[in-house]
């Protein structure tokens, strides 16, 4: 017997808003194209390595002749530039007002697809097909969608809901071990600031995330590892968790900010990093922001030292980096105030956690107290 999918609905700022966490999540596509036939953005590594499941979701939708355009993942692929080639692409497929553009891959692509989506036309209906962990409990969800420029992350962007969010964890099957260890860091957070239950139990197969993420080559698939561990459990708990706050706090002017936990510092981090030869990736510097204010956090009793251990200790069981060399204080400074997060009356707030499943959202930290927490500057 087929099993069946989880459905959360959203209304976000009006507008409504379905994920579809199932194997078959893909074949709903068509519920969510108004306008057939849509036009596709893929991942073209996805496209390499799911090529017959990519070609049923198309097929499914509509019989027309399907328009893909397929682009590099990573990170690096949210710039103007890039941006330009897919308006580009989207004027050369007379994409009109009414029509779908549908994202299939990871966060990096559904960001910078999403921002398209949101600014071409002024705006056209969106779908996204998550295919990493990272995008599946985080960034498909919510609204957000972003390009990096002026040395920052994510400053340029908008907010667009997809009318559809279609996860299938079947997609994971052939992630790289840094990409399973990328999405622990949001699922781990997402657990932190909204679901106690979920924490306790990703702690407690912390042996299991460790066997499986510890060892494993970093930029090789893991054999086995969807049947190893409870993934759809997770995921859909994770999922439900996010779609509750930005349902309440779509423009987070409140709730929403939680999901900031870890982000603040680890996008700064990550910003600088990528201005030299070591690039942190997105999970990586979320990891050590999370550490990072929970190590501020039990040194200012704001929460206790065994729950700062328990996150410490978790992050490390999935292979994920708790520290890191500190940048100069004046480029950090820098760093900070850009974060989009900045308010020109309140100045940068900060996530601070109070104890697992409940998390301060306007706490203030200053720049040198950070230095204390991260490892001495390298040398150039």
């Amino acid at each position: 017997m087929p099993e069946q999918s989880m459905i959360i609905e959203m209304m976000l700022d009006g507008n409504p808003s379905t994920y579809v966490l199932g194997p078959l999540a893909g074949l709903e596509l068509g519920n969510f194209v108004p306008a057939p036939p849509p036009v596709y953005i893929i991942d073209q590594v996805v496209a390499q390595l799911h090529p017959d499941w990519i070609q049923q979701i198309q097929n499914n939708c509509t019989d027309a002749k399907q328009n893909t355009l397929l682009v590099p993942g990573g990170e690096s692929l949210k710039t103007m530039a890039h941006l330009e080639k897919i308006y580009q692409w989207l004027g050369d497929q007379a994409v009109a007002r009414d029509a779908t553009i549908v994202a299939v891959g990871g966060g990096s692509v559904l960001d910078l697809v999403g921002f398209a989506a949101s600014t071409w036309r002024r705006g056209v209906n969106f779908v996204s097909i998550p295919t990493t962990l990272l995008a599946m409990v985080d960034a498909a969800l919510g609204g957000k969608t972003a390009i990096n420029t002026a040395g920052l992350k994510n400053p340029v962007g908008s907010f667009h809901p997809a009318r559809g969010i279609l996860a299938d964890v079947g997609f994971l099957s052939t992630l790289t071990c840094n990409d399973w260890r990328d999405g622990m860091a949001e699922l781990i957070k997402t657990a932190i600031i909204g679901d106690e239950r979920l924490f306790a139990h990703l702690y407690a197969f912390r042996a299991d995330l460790a066997k499986v993420l510890g060892p494993s080559p970093a930029e090789e698939p893991i054999p086995g590892i969807l049947g190893a561990l409870p993934w759809r459990q997770w995921v859909g708990r994770a999922a439900s968790v996010k779609a509750s706050l930005v349902n309440r706090d779509f423009k987070e002017a409140g709730a929403r900010k939680a999901l900031n936990l870890g982000h603040t510092l680890g996008h700064a981090l990550e910003a600088y990093s990528h201005e030299h030869s070591h690039p942190l990736s997105h999970g990586q510097a979320v990891s050590i922001g999370m550490a990072v204010v929970f190590r501020i956090a039990a040194e200012r009793n704001f929460c206790s030292l065994s729950h700062a251990l328990q996150v410490l200790e978790l992050l490390e069981a999935c292979g994920l980096p708790i520290t890191w060399p500190a940048p100069p204080l004046d480029r950090l400074e820098i760093l900070l105030a850009g974060d989009k997060k900045t308010s020109a009356r309140e100045g940068l707030s900060w996530v601070l956690p109070e104890r697992i499943g409940k998390v301060n959202v306007h706490a203030k930290v200053a720049s040198k107290e950070l230095l204390r927490w991260l490892d001495a500057p390298a040398a150039d």
